[in-house]
């Protein structure tokens, strides 16, 4: 069961008394979206918005804002609750206190799949306690979003090796963040849709990024390399819906947004694994003729980063218990969910192949 039919379900049982409103016009939700109106992640929060209108008939539709119209990706958290907007993008690496429950799923798990990865992350944001830790902040998890495995792009000088990472300015995010200062990185702070000036300028040397993003941010214009580090999927991103926003909406529009989000999580891994190949394809043949050099990290320095990510995962599980979770049970569920579901691509191919 979803989690909005859940809270509904409870809803139910505490109502005292129930006043039907015929509907007389479309219901608007408005939107908020940080990033830009391109890319893998915008084309898949257009097909959102169109199908729960489609689903609907026409009954509820969504307003999107794009660029951080409305809020920056750092102020989604509070914007979303306090209703400036009725649903939008949050990621939770900007609210690691308020969310940790929800960064379990950007930490550097042994997992390249976007759609497994996904599917991880919408399986543990099902769960009773994310559910509840959210409802506190008049929140209601509706999908799962992500950017993709994460890469570094470079202005100069290449990351060939971890250790040309040393002594370079990068823009590194959470705990991908955290491990590139371990290696002796200068780390800057910088959300990533200020990363092009960053390389343009010089302020940054490199910058953690994505395939399909950093071509949507159209890193490849400032950028010389890209490095391939075959660590980890930076898969913790969610739609979510202010509290109140969904207790105004009918039970069948609650129910078409539970529907949709379910079936976004197969859209968008199809989306992003296209949009990675077509991306690193159009890098690698050049764009408007500037080609980006592709290194792909070693083996062994690949599992070195992993290796790394060992104590940050134990880090995380104990400042999870110091906000009541269960983090070493919660990292083990989350592992486990990432192998059923590379068991079942394995076995019967993704859903849009069978």
């Amino acid at each position: 069961m979803n989690i909005i039919s859940k809270f509904y379900r409870v809803a139910a049982l505490t109502t005292m008394t129930l006043i039907a409103i015929p509907a007389v016009a479309a219901t608007v939700l408005t939107y908020g979206e940080p990033g830009p109106n391109r890319g893998a992640r915008a084309e898949a929060t257009k097909w959102f918005a169109k199908e729960v209108e489609r689903r609907t008939g026409g009954d509820l539709k969504i307003d999107i804002m794009w660029g951080g119209a409305l809020f920056k990706a750092n102020a989604s958290r509070q914007s979303i609750a306090a209703g400036v907007v009725d649903l939008g993008t949050i990621i939770p690496d900007y609210f690691l206190k308020e969310m940790v429950s929800f960064s379990l799923t950007n930490l550097p798990f042994e997992n390249l799949d976007p759609w497994v990865g996904l599917k991880a992350n919408f399986d543990h944001m099902q769960s009773l306690e994310v559910s509840s830790s959210l409802a506190k902040q008049n929140l209601v998890f509706v999908t799962s979003y992500m950017l993709s495995n994460v890469i570094m792009l470079c202005k100069g000088d290449a990351v060939r090796t971890l250790d040309d990472i040393k002594d370079k300015k990068v823009r590194g995010v959470g705990t991908f963040g955290k491990i590139f200062g371990d290696l002796g990185a200068n780390l800057v702070g910088m959300n990533i849709y200020k990363a092009y000036q960053g390389l343009d300028n010089g302020l940054l040397d490199c910058s953690q990024g994505y395939m399909n993003a950093s071509l949507a941010l159209k890193h490849h214009e400032v950028a010389d390399s890209l490095t391939k580090l075959n660590w980890g999927i930076y898969t913790g991103l969610g739609i979510f819906i202010n509290q109140d926003s969904l207790t105004r909406l009918s039970a069948s529009q609650r129910e078409v947004l539970n529907e949709v989000g379910v079936d976004f999580i197969d859209y968008l891994g199809q989306n992003v694994l296209k949009s990675d190949d077509a991306a690193e394809q159009r890098f690698t043949q050049g764009i408007d003729g500037r080609q980006l050099e592709i290194i792909s990290l070693s083996v062994a320095d690949s599992k070195k980063l992993y290796s790394a990510s060992q104590y940050h995962i134990g880090k995380w599980e104990n400042e999870a218990r110091k906000s009541g979770f269960d983090g070493k049970a919660m990292v083990e569920k989350y592992r486990a969910s990432l192998t059923k579901y590379s068991q079942e691509r394995d076995l019967e191919g993704y859903p849009w192949t069978r």
